[in-house]
């Protein structure tokens, strides 16, 4: 099961919420176990969950009825119920109004109403409108901060499946490094990659980038048909998804044997961002913590080392938390996944980028990424 039950009821005495609302695509995932791509996909097409505090209340799924047997063989939640966009003629059990659903659940199940919590970040308008209009007694809260941190502690099956995404993913880039040379171009580097990840077992290949010299300072730039020359500095970022988790992986090396002062410094402040940033995960620390750890010791060496943030959690969504940035009081707990990351983006010249996946454990951290992180590589 994806979900940590124990924790969501938890979770929910201490903000005293009674009910969750959920509809936000990744949060529907995450509480019901059902990963149907084609559907959620299309992300007008609302699914629901309602879930409750009372763990003697059974949880209902509202799901579009296209989707209701899959659903059936996949999710814990035994009530599903079938939805649809528009009204179905001679389908009376397909449901329509959504809301008015959810609100019926919820009075059938928890007469007194209480505390609901709604996704206020994501949560389109109409929706939560409709919602209070049907269930005027009830009292609404934001719950989009208490289900975050929900979903930053991963359950046994969300690390199984984050581990082998990241395995897949550091095939793409063994790939990567395994032909990169002077002649063969980013486009074909990329090719290698996601064949690499595929025949590895990914699902999909969310993303590659691959930018060599100049094309390296293009943050999300697409690979071109630019051929590697000695000297390049290359760096690469790709994430292959493995049953609904993807990957997030990032690498830097110089095309030849050698590398200048100017490179081999550039890189020596992501590196070492990266080392400090990784020894300070552990129990108790901010991700603000974290964030400067990595900015002191990075300015250091490259005083115009400059970030937005330096790194993020990885879940159902590539970018969840915890996320790294200056002043973050976000506290990291064991079984928290963050990928450590920092980068360094010259236009006109070069990219210099390092990503590592860790683990936070009881005692401190554990490296989930193994790829090496010298930029000379012969």
């Amino acid at each position: 099961m994806l979900l940590n039950k124990i924790k969501a009821h938890e979770l929910m005495r201490e903000s005293e919420l009674d009910t969750l609302v959920l509809a936000y695509t990744e949060n529907v995932m995450y509480f019901s176990d059902f990963l149907k791509v084609s559907s959620n996909h299309l992300k007008s097409r609302l699914h629901y969950i309602v879930f409750f505090a009372d763990e003697r209340l059974e949880s209902s799924y509202l799901v579009p009825h296209q989707d209701i047997e899959d659903a059936s063989r996949h999710s814990w939640i035994g009530d599903l119920r079938p939805t649809a966009e528009y009204p179905m003629e001679g389908r009376p059990e397909v449901i329509f109004d959504k809301e008015q659903a959810v609100a019926d659940i919820i009075r059938q199940r928890s007469p007194a109403g209480g505390a609901v919590g709604f996704e206020n970040e994501s949560l389109p308008v109409e929706v939560f409108e409709r919602l209070r209009s049907y269930l005027p007694a009830v009292t609404f809260k934001e719950a989009s901060k208490l289900v975050k941190r929900l979903r930053a502690v991963k359950s046994a099956e969300e690390l199984a499946r984050i581990s082998r995404a990241m395995d897949i993913t550091q095939e793409g880039a063994r790939a990567i490094l395994g032909r990169a040379q002077a002649g063969i171009s980013e486009r074909e580097l990329a090719v290698a990659a996601k064949e690499a990840c595929l025949e590895a077992g990914a699902d999909a290949v969310d993303f590659v980038i691959v930018g060599a010299a100049a094309n390296g300072a293009i943050v999300h730039g697409s690979p071109t048909d630019y051929r590697l020359e000695d000297g390049d500095i290359v760096r690469f970022d790709l994430g292959a998804a493995y049953q609904g988790y993807p990957g997030d992986f990032a690498r830097t090396f110089v095309v030849g044997s050698s590398a200048s002062e100017a490179q081999q410094r550039h890189y020596r402040a992501v590196y070492e961002a990266v080392q400090a940033g990784i020894a300070t995960v552990r129990p108790g620390a901010t991700a603000g913590e974290v964030y400067e750890a990595q900015m002191r010791a990075g300015r250091a060496i490259d005083p115009g080392l400059v970030r937005e943030h330096a790194g993020h959690g990885v879940g159902l969504e590539v970018h969840e938390e915890p996320m790294i940035y200056a002043g973050s009081d976000f506290v990291l707990e064991e079984g928290m996944i963050v990928m450590i990351e920092n980068g360094r983006y010259l236009n006109g010249q070069a990219g210099y980028q390092l990503e590592d996946l860790v683990l936070v454990t009881a005692t401190g951290n554990k490296m989930l990424t193994s790829v090496p992180r010298t930029l000379v590589r012969g």
